[in-house]
């Protein structure tokens, strides 16, 4: 008989990570997270048995949700693939101040053979205690972030009480750390959407006009219609702010629009004028008018010229639409009664109307020489279309003039050289 002794055991080194993270909510200093850091290097490397995986960190990074922590990401990440066995952390409430959040991820950790020691709980997961305890204790970190929020709820309100300011960022000025300061630039930027919007033009086309020309904007990107449209509606741009007009419920819920459950505020002479108050009143007047006008004009950008919410059908007393015709050789602009537009027949026999047509036509009836539209838009309330393809135009001095519209023709198709 041979006896075989047992092979030496090799002794193996456990890897170890850390993570560290300060929030956004405590006041500390980036110092605190580099001496968090610092200090995990030198515990691992002094500690037998122990190999650094790495040390994992969110500098600036509330701890109320996981969503947007790059370290705390790439930490579970590694822990997915196997990289470490034991995760250092400095309490609970720098790996999560959500009680569902930190249990979810001490169970992950756990299924992954990962065992979490939080220093200064003296807690360990791989015992059969550790949950009961982080249970306890995570709710309490809940709770502790709850009332950093409402602290800082108070803070902010306070501010808005004193006349403060709730954003520091605003095409059109600069933030000098005590007040806002108008950049000439962006200023003229500005008052041309103002303008070029009472002139009838929408949005959209204001923008497409400043991306053509290559305006600048803040951060170098295009002009878009939704911010214009709400930069139209912006009191701050004629020097006043209404503060808290929206809120949060809770840390981490979606902000909620103030319908006077909260406060709000109005602040004359916030910041220096940019609009002067009869431009600004005449915008939020025609900006009501779209809206009330119903359809596209729900929202802003229903403007698609002088002529939007300004033809009538003399029948149904609907609006005409403005629509494009396409053909083999040739695409145009119309107008037809919304009753038509509808696809259910056409109840009120009214005529399409060619755009060229229409602005020929009442440049006819009120004894112009060339279609103006700054003088559509400023000037004329209504314009009824019968069937028999007469227009009616109503001016805002009361004037009533008529013209007739040519014939319906079909497009000549174009012919080769």
């Amino acid at each position: 008989m041979v006896t075989i002794p047992p092979a030496p055991r090799v002794k193996t080194r456990v890897k170890v990570a850390a993570y560290c993270r300060v929030s956004d909510l405590t006041g500390r200093l980036p110092g605190s997270l580099a001496a968090q850091v610092a200090h995990f290097h030198s515990l691992i490397a002094s500690t037998p048995g122990w190999e650094e995986a790495s040390v994992y960190s969110d500098l600036g990074i509330t701890g109320t949700s996981t969503t947007h922590r790059d370290g705390f990401n790439a930490m579970m990440d590694a822990a997915r693939a196997g990289a470490f066995e034991i995760l250092l952390v400095k309490s609970i409430s720098r790996l999560a101040r959500n009680t569902v959040d930190l249990l979810a991820t001490i169970r992950e950790l756990t299924a992954l053979g990962v065992s979490v020691r939080f220093e200064r709980e003296n807690i360990n997961t791989s015992t059969a205690s550790g949950e009961l305890l982080l249970t306890l204790l995570a709710s309490f970190a809940q709770e502790e972030s709850r009332s950093l929020s409402e602290n800082v709820k108070w803070a902010i309100r306070k501010r808005f009480e004193a006349g403060g300011t709730n954003s520091f960022v605003l095409f059109g000025y600069t933030w000098t750390g005590t007040g806002f300061v108008i950049k000439p630039d962006e200023a003229d930027i500005i008052r041309r959407i103002f303008r070029d919007y009472l002139a009838g033009i929408s949005p959209e086309k204001i923008a497409d006009a400043l991306n053509a020309e290559d305006a600048p904007s803040r951060y170098g990107g295009a002009f878009c219609g939704s911010v214009i449209r709400r930069w139209l509606e912006n009191p701050r741009f004629k020097g006043c702010e209404l503060l808290q007009k929206t809120y949060n419920h809770t840390p981490r819920g979606k902000r909620i629009r103030n319908e006077g459950e909260h406060p709000r505020y109005w602040v004359e002479d916030a910041l220096p004028a940019i609009i002067d108050e009869p431009t600004w009143q005449a915008v939020q007047d025609e900006l009501a008018a779209r809206r009330d006008s119903g359809g596209r004009a729900l929202t802003p950008t229903g403007g698609t010229g002088a002529l939007t919410h300004k033809v009538i059908c003399s029948v149904c007393a609907r609006r005409f639409h403005r629509r494009t015709k396409t053909r083999r050789h040739i695409t145009y602009k119309f107008w037809w009664c919304e009753s038509a537009t509808r696809g259910q027949g056409n109840p009120c026999h009214a005529p399409q109307i060619r755009e060229t047509h229409l602005q020929a036509a009442i440049a006819t009836a009120l004894g112009w020489d060339t279609y103006d539209p700054a003088l559509v838009h400023r000037l004329i309330q209504r314009i009824t279309v019968s069937p028999t393809r007469r227009i009616t135009v109503h001016t805002t001095s009361g004037q009533v003039a008529s013209a007739d519209l040519p014939e319906a023709t079909s497009p000549k198709p174009a012919t080769a050289a």
